[in-house]
């Protein structure tokens, strides 16, 4: 008996057995991609996606997490992955600034980028020199400084960008 070759005239002809196991293994791959979808939504990874390591050192953002755009989450999580092999000074300073940038409101965060953006543009001779002047000055004109920085920026800002 001499089987047919199934490609000689250019369909690929299937039995029925065959068929189904076609249709089970292309449904397979539908719901594993489907599931990967769900499990990576387009903000990023949810708070319970990540890892205990991560979430133990993101955990002052944690009420805020789903808040955040994926491009900050994402920069988050490579911060976390620095966390171990931190000193538990380090982890405890950075977790306490964690908890700061937690309390700022949004507009407070946009500052506080532009501000880090700006302040890394500098030669890193200045910056040492302006964090120097910075520690020096006593608490209650730290806090002025940072209240007149908010002021000048509303007032400078056109009423299109506020």
């Amino acid at each position: 008996m001499q089987r047919s070759d199934p490609l000689a005239d250019g369909r690929l002809v299937f039995d029925p057995v065959r068929r189904r196991l076609l249709a089970l293994v292309v449904a397979s791959g539908a719901l594993l991609a489907a599931a990967a979808a769900a499990q990576t939504p387009p903000g990023g990874p949810g708070w319970n996606q990540l890892t205990p390591q991560q979430r133990e050192a993101l955990a002052p953002l944690s009420d805020q997490w789903a808040t955040f755009p994926a491009d900050n989450k994402k920069k988050w999580l490579e911060i976390a992955a620095r966390y171990p092999q931190m000193s538990p000074e380090g982890r405890a300073r950075m977790q306490a600034r964690m908890g700061e940038y937690a309390r700022l409101t949004p507009e407070q965060r946009r500052t506080a980028r532009e501000n880090f953006q700006r302040a890394y543009e500098l030669p890193l001779e200045s910056r040492e020199s302006a964090v120097q002047q910075y520690k020096a000055l006593p608490d209650d004109k730290k806090k002025e400084l940072s209240t007149d920085s908010g002021k000048r920026k509303d007032a400078v800002r056109s009423p299109e960008t506020r």
